[in-house]
């Protein structure tokens, strides 16, 4: 009967793969006591990193650890080549008053040599920026990591625009996913710079629900004080457009697959935003998107203009869940159909790939039922 020793290498690494999320699991068999099976296995167990940052004195009574300690070990860490080349997933929160003290210098100085990072993390929920540097943070990172491919943010605020001013001086970053929560403006102008970007994931809406849901650290008081806003929006504005002052087309252009969450009321949802951009957009339908799902308040009358603009042969997926059920009238979707079918009896035939439309409607009448003739019609000549 064979035994796990007996797997050749090859064999053995597949088995890593499935365990690598299971810490508890690595750990056991470093400590089996086998030299080359601890070869094999330890890289694994530093796949993925957390670092969690913190004002010393803020976190004098919670994480022994100081600033020089930690600056200490991340060096060595970073130092050895096998280590710093076994990353892939680097996850930092950010908690108390944030400074760039000698923690954060150590990160900047080191993200060069993480070679194989490929997702990461930074969550400020639970922070306060009193030197407004977050963005400035991000954007290293950003800049820095050389395989980064995946990003995910939880509220990098950042009320004065900083923190994107040097952007186009460099190439633009090979992200490919972008998942962004609570985050300002300001910040949003570090993504504008990312042309590569192909799936954009974008959260905003009421702060006090989730300031009270999210916090852990930091109250909720505290972040109103700080901040002073009752919602905060999704920043999709900052993928729409061109990039301030530079030559790079906007992200939106390259984009295959856009969520947009926000419990918003409707009157400050992002639904008017994309209403406008897409009833004066002249460029025409994207080349890229194949999927659209918008988690926000809405009704038909914005509805109809962003239906026009995403109308391609290649978008596969469309999701709209309407929030403000008063908002969304069957009625008045029903009868929006029927007046682009009359209006254009070929509309349909623009969505020749389109899989899935999820809409908030409790059924179809029967003038709706002779616009899906038509395009079924259409799409089986």
């Amino acid at each position: 009967m064979a035994v796990l020793l007996d797997l050749s290498p090859d064999v053995f690494s597949v088995v890593l793969e499935h365990l690598v999320w299971n810490s508890a699991s690595l750990v056991n068999l470093c400590l089996v006591g086998n030299h080359n099976l601890l070869t094999l296995v330890r890289p694994y167990t530093w796949r993925e990193i957390n670092i969690k940052l913190g004002y010393e004195e803020y976190e004098s009574d919670r994480n022994p650890e100081s600033s020089l300690e930690f600056t200490s070990r991340w060096n060595a860490f970073c130092s050895d080549p096998i280590m710093a080349a076994a990353v892939r997933s680097l996850n930092i929160t950010l908690v108390g008053i944030f400074r760039e003290n000698s923690a954060v210098c150590a990160l900047f100085e080191n993200w060069p040599r993480l070679l194989n990072v490929t997702h990461l993390s930074v969550c400020c929920i639970n922070s306060i920026d009193v030197d407004w540097r977050r963005p400035h943070f991000i954007k290293y990172a950003m800049r820095e990591l050389p395989s980064l491919l995946s990003l995910s943010v939880d509220c990098c605020l950042d009320d004065y625009g900083e923190g994107y001013e040097d952007m186009e001086d460099y190439p633009p970053p090979q992200l490919k996913h972008l998942a962004a929560r609570f985050c300002d403006g300001g910040i949003g102008q570090v993504w504008c710079h990312c042309s590569d970007l192909q799936v954009v994931e974008m959260a905003g809406g009421l702060s006090e629900w989730f300031w009270e849901q999210a916090t852990v650290d930091i109250s909720q008081e505290s972040h109103g004080r700080r901040y002073g806003r009752a919602q905060h929006p999704t920043g999709v504005d900052s993928i729409l457009h061109e990039p301030y002052e530079s030559q790079r087309p906007a992200v939106f252009e390259n984009v295959t697959t856009l969520k947009l969450i926000s419990d918003t009321p409707f009157d400050d949802s992002d639904s008017w935003l994309l209403r406008d951009f897409f009833d004066e957009r002249e460029d025409g339908p994207s080349q890229s998107l194949k999927e659209l799902v918008l988690d926000l308040s809405i009704n038909v009358e914005h509805f109809g203009p962003i239906f026009r603009g995403i109308r391609s042969p290649i978008i596969e997926r469309i999701g709209v869940i309407a929030l403000e059920e008063e908002q969304w009238v069957s009625s008045e979707f029903d009868q929006y159909l029927a007046k682009i079918s009359e209006d254009d009896s070929l509309f349909f035939a623009g969505f020749e790939s389109l899989t899935e439309l999820l809409l908030p409607c409790d059924g179809i009448s029967p003038e709706t039922l002779v616009c899906r003739s038509i395009f079924f019609l259409l799409c089986t000549v």
